[in-house]
């Protein structure tokens, strides 16, 4: 069976529920709009689901010139383009930049929905974000994701894990941008990258996995034995959980749903 892109997803805001597209566009950070804004608190440190679960029941939805944001009955509109006026430092990880501030109104949305005092930032154009020198030339970029500009799974790879709950799962657990079907259970762990179209992803390092698979991404409850499952065949020798694989793509251009995916795989080892 041919490989084939079975789904696609953006994260708009930063930890926040995604959005599924039947066509995204490949830009310098990613998809567009994936990870573009981002909550942090009044120290500028990002916010996300392993700190405060409740953002998985922040939904959103794109329009032709705004982000809508909903939660519990309540909505607000973040203009797509917002002036570069109002910054402040942001920390995600190991890299301090400064993010732009949308509103102060739209600051009191979430923290009210949120119950905890945050900010929404966006990464100015003018600051670009380098992907970890290990694995990406000098001047490959990446928005707010935690370090690469994709993350591409399996379908399959639900298969083994759902085998060994008492709850099946659904991918989003996972928060992939690039789903592909018609393989085996983790057969990217193989991939040196893939081919779609004329385009080319490079898998440069497997994913390791947090607390979130465990959070619904609806209701924010969280189920502990989903990690404990996957660690229970998925752990590396590093201790790690790994689920899925970091992409990086080498030029830009439109991918979608239904297209066919051509693995190149790793090299044999002597």
């Amino acid at each position: 069976m041919t490989l084939r892109i079975h789904s696609l997803y953006i994260y708009p805001i930063k930890s926040c529920q995604g959005i599924g597209l039947e066509r995204a566009e490949l830009v310098d950070t990613g998809l567009r709009w994936d990870r573009h804004w981002m909550l942090v608190d009044d120290e500028g440190q990002f916010l996300s689901q392993r700190r405060v679960p409740a953002m998985a029941r922040i939904a959103t939805e794109l329009t032709d010139d705004a982000l809508i944001a909903r939660s519990d009955g309540r909505q607000i509109e973040i203009p797509l383009h917002s002036p570069d006026v109002d910054r402040m430092p942001v920390q995600i990880w190991n890299d301090l930049l400064p993010g732009s501030i949308v509103s102060e109104a739209i600051d009191r949305w979430f923290s009210e929905v949120l119950e905890t005092c945050c900010h929404l930032v966006y990464l100015p154009e003018s600051v670009p974000r380098q992907v970890d020198r290990d694995y990406a030339a000098e001047g490959r970029t990446v928005g707010f994701a935690d370090s690469f500009p994709l993350l591409v799974v399996s379908l399959e790879n639900l298969l083994p894990l759902n085998a060994r709950l008492e709850q099946p799962v659904g991918i989003d657990r996972f928060r992939p941008n690039i789903v592909i079907e018609g393989g085996q259970p983790h057969e990217e762990d193989d991939w040196a990258a893939i081919r779609i179209g004329d385009l080319v992803i490079d898998l440069p390092k497997p994913c390791s996995r947090c607390v979130i698979p465990s959070i619904d991404q609806r209701t924010a409850e969280q189920d502990s034995s989903i990690l404990k499952a996957l660690a229970a065949y998925r752990r590396g020798e590093d201790g790690k959980i790994y689920f899925g694989q970091n992409g990086l793509h080498r030029s830009n251009g439109w991918i979608e749903v239904g297209q066919a995916v051509e693995p190149v795989k790793k090299p044999v080892p002597d």
